[in-house]
C-alpha cells in the first residue's frame, strides 16, 4: 500500500517511548436506541440456530462468570484494563486468548514510528490469528469477544456468527453514545447490524502544500475522487516554481503502492456482493490501473524520494493523540493543510481503522459480561490510560490525553524533537491552539476502511507486472478478478 507516513517526531518518555526516524515533512450505523429484536445477531442466521452450539454454562466452579476474549496480541493496555476490570467486577473472570504474545514484562513497550510503509505483522502471523479464530468459530468453540482486526468479517456476518451490539448498548441507560465520536463508535456497521465496537482508532489523511494547491485552483477535498486527484496532480506537475523547476505531487511511491492505497479507499466499489456471492469489478480496476499509470507518465509522481520542498502531498497515518497534537501546521516554508484522501465523491470523512475492535460471538453464553467489559474499555478513565496507543473513541478522553501529553512535555517528563534535513534537532511544544486544532479534526473522522488484507495483497502482487511493462492492464485485471473471486467465494 502507499506509504502512510507518521508525523516527523522523536518522542522519549519514562512512561512511553515513541521513536521516529524521520526528517522534516518526510519526516453512522444502527442507532443503539433503536434496539434490535431480542437476541438478534449481526448476520443472516437466526438467533436460535446461532446459539445451537457452544458451552452450556459460562460459570466456573468458583461461581464466577468466565469471559473469553480472542485477540491477535495482548498489549500492555489490554493487560492493565483486564486487571482493573476484574478488581471492579470480582464475579467475572476475563481470559485473554492471544495468538502472538507481546513482551510486557518490563512494564514498558517500545513503538517505532518511521518513514516508509506501515508493514504491520507479517502475512504468516496474521494467518495464524485468522486460522485460529476461524477454526474456533466453525467448531462452535470461539471466544465470547473476538477482535476483528485482520479477519475476513464478511464470511462470519453472512453466517450470523456475530451479534448486533445495538440491543445491549441500547438497553443500557448508563451508556450514552453522545459521549463518543459516534461516526467511529458505530462506524463498523452494515446491513447485518452494528457488528463490532472499536476501542481506539487511527485515521488516514494527506498533508498538503496549500500554496501549491492554491496555485492550480485548489480542491474540495471532502468530495474529490481519484480521477480529480490525478487531474490535479497533472496540473501541479505542469506548473513552474519561481526558479523554473517543476514540483511533484508525490515522491518516493512505487506505482504498485499507489494502486494498493487506491484499492483500499475504493474497496466498496471494487468488491461488491449479491446475496452470499462476492464479485470483483474487473472493469473498474482496469480503469484504476490506467489512472495510476497516467500519474507516472505525466511526471506528476516519482518513485524516488524528492524531498519535502518538491512534493505537494504527503500521505499520513494519524495513529495517536501525540501525533495529532504535534502535526505540523507548516510544510517547509509554505503553509500546510490537512486533506481527506481521495474517495468516492461523497463526503464520508477521514477513513479510519482500528487495531482493537470487538465483535460479540452470537453463541456466547456470557453476553451481559461481554458488554460490561466493552463498556468498561470505553469508559473515560480507561480510555485515558497512557497505555492506550491509538486515539480514544471517548471524546473527553481524547481531550484529556492531548492535555496530558502537553503537560508531560512542559514538565520534562516527555520530550518531542523535530529533526531537520540537515540533521539539526529542535524541541517541539504543544500549545492550546494545537490541541484545539487536533480536536477539531476528530468529528470529521467518518468511514471505516473495511477491506480484506488478502485481497489488497493480491492486487499489489499482480499489479507490479503491469507497471513494469510485463503485462497489459486487461491481463492484470483479469488475473486479479480471478484470484479475488475464487478466494472470496471459496
Amino acid at each position: 500500500m502507499m506509504k502512510k507516513r507518521s508525523a516527523p517526531w522523536a518522542v522519549v518518555s519514562s512512561a512511553l517511548l515513541l521513536s521516529a526516524v524521520l526528517s522534516a515533512c518526510n519526516s453512522g450505523g444502527n442507532d443503539p436506541d433503536g434496539a434490535s429484536p431480542s437476541g438478534s445477531s449481526a448476520g443472516a442466521s437466526s438467533p436460535s440456530s446461532a446459539a445451537a452450539s457452544g458451552s452450556d454454562s459460562q460459570t466456573g466452579a468458583d461461581g464466577k462468570t468466565t469471559l473469553t476474549v480472542a485477540v491477535y496480541t495482548e498489549d500492555r493496555f489490554l493487560k492493565s484494563a483486564v486487571e482493573q476490570f476484574e478488581q471492579a467486577h470480582p464475579d467475572i473472570d476475563v481470559q485473554i486468548q492471544e495468538t502472538m504474545p507481546t513482551d510486557t514484562s518490563e512494564g514498558k513497550q517500545t513503538i517505532n514510528i518511521k518513514n516508509g510503509p506501515d508493514e504491520g505483522p507479517s502475512a504468516a502471523d496474521k494467518d495464524k490469528y485468522i486460522n485460529s479464530v476461524n477454526t474456533a468459530l466453525m467448531s462452535g468453540n470461539a471466544a465470547d469477544l473476538i477482535s476483528v482486526n485482520y479477519l475476513p468479517v464478511d464470511r462470519y456476518l453472512d453466517k450470523g456468527m456475530f451479534e448486533d451490539w445495538s440491543q445491549l448498548a441500547g438497553q443500557d441507560s448508563d451508556f450514552h453514545t453522545a459521549d463518543y465520536y459516534e461516526n467511529v463508535l458505530k462506524g463498523m456497521s452494515d446491513s447485518h447490524g452494528w457488528y463490532a465496537i472499536p476501542i481506539d482508532y487511527q485515521f488516514n489523511a494527506i498533508l498538503a502544500n496549500k500554496a501549491a494547491l492554491d496555485k492550480v485552483g485548489g480542491i474540495d477535498d471532502k468530495t474529490w475522487t481519484w480521477e480529480q486527484f490525478v487531474d490535479l496532480c497533472k496540473q501541479i506537475a505542469s506548473a513552474k516554481n519561481a526558479d523554473g523547476t517543476n514540483m511533484h505531487a508525490l515522491g518516493g511511491e512505487k506505482p504498485e503502492d499507489v494502486i494498493g492505497y487506491l484499492a483500499e479507499s475504493a474497496y466498496d466499489k471494487l468488491v461488491t456482493k449479491s446475496g452470499n456471492t462476492s464479485k470483483f469489478d474487473e472493469e473498474a480496476f482496469r480503469g484504476y490501473l490506467e489512472l495510476v499509470k497516467q500519474l507516472y507518465d505525466s511526471g506528476a509522481v516519482s518513485a524516488d524520494s524528492l524531498g519535502k520542498a518538491n512534493e505537494v502531498f504527503s500521505p499520513m497515518s494519524m495513529e495517536s493523540p501525540m501525533q495529532l497534537a504535534t502535526m505540523p501546521s507548516k510544510l517547509g516554508n509554505n503553509e500546510g493543510e490537512v486533506l481527506h484522501p481521495p474517495g468516492s465523491g461523497q463526503d464520508e470523512g477521514f477513513p479510519f481503522t482500528s487495531d482493537l475492535a470487538f465483535a460479540l460471538n452470537a453463541r456466547s453464553k456470557a453476553k451481559p459480561a461481554a458488554w460490561e467489559f466493552v463498556k468498561f474499555l470505553l469508559s473515560k478513565d480507561v480510555q485515558s490510560l497512557r497505555e492506550l496507543m491509538g486515539i480514544p473513541v471517548q471524546q473527553a478522553a481524547a481531550k484529556q490525553k492531548l492535555e496530558d501529553t502537553a503537560q508531560d512535555i512542559q514538565s520534562g517528563r516527555a520530550k518531542i524533537v523535530s529533526k531537520g534535513p540537515d540533521g539539526s534537532v529542535q524541541a517541539i511544544t504543544i500549545t492550546d491552539e494545537q490541541i484545539q486544532a487536533a480536536l477539531a479534526l476528530l468529528p470529521s473522522v467518518g468511514k471505516y476502511e473495511r477491506k480484506d488484507d488478502k485481497v489488497i495483497d493480491m492486487i499489489n502482487e499482480e499489479s507490479a507486472s503491469f507497471f513494469s511493462g510485463g503485462k497489459s492492464a486487461d491481463a492484470v485485471a483479469k488475473a486479479v478478478a480471478s484470484r479475488v473471486d475464487t478466494y472470496l467465494n471459496e
